[in-house]
């Protein structure tokens, strides 16, 4: 019986282009830096890096199942965490998980048939 494949994006340490948008395009799980929140936007392109609301922006045009936040800014504070799925979720309704170094997180399951 055949299976359909699944793909799975990697965005970092880039600013919005259109090359993040045809990586993410159809991903079943696409991690992705949001390195600032929304209202650092200013900093995120002056250092050439993404947002939170970006990054779910991005998800959600590009169809994603599975939105993974990562490369979080150090002028942010662990309580601050939250806001980061906060904002990614203001565009994007999928499943959103944040993660830390070493973190391991699962494939969504395969699509039937």
């Amino acid at each position: 019986m055949r299976r359909p494949g699944q793909k799975f994006a990697f965005v970092m340490d880039t600013r919005l282009c259109d090359g993040v948008r045809e990586l993410a395009d159809g991903a079943d799980m696409l991690v992705i830096e949001s390195t600032f929140l929304d209202e650092d936007a200013a900093l995120a392109e002056e250092y050439g890096h993404l947002t939170a609301g970006q990054a779910g922006r991005v998800a959600a045009d590009g169809g994603v199942r599975r939105l993974v936040l990562t490369h979080f800014s150090e002028r942010y504070r662990e309580e601050d965490e939250h806001r980061f799925v906060e904002q990614a979720a203001d565009a994007f309704s999928g499943d959103i998980v944040l993660v830390h170094d070493l973190d391991r997180i699962e494939m969504p399951a395969r699509r039937r048939g």
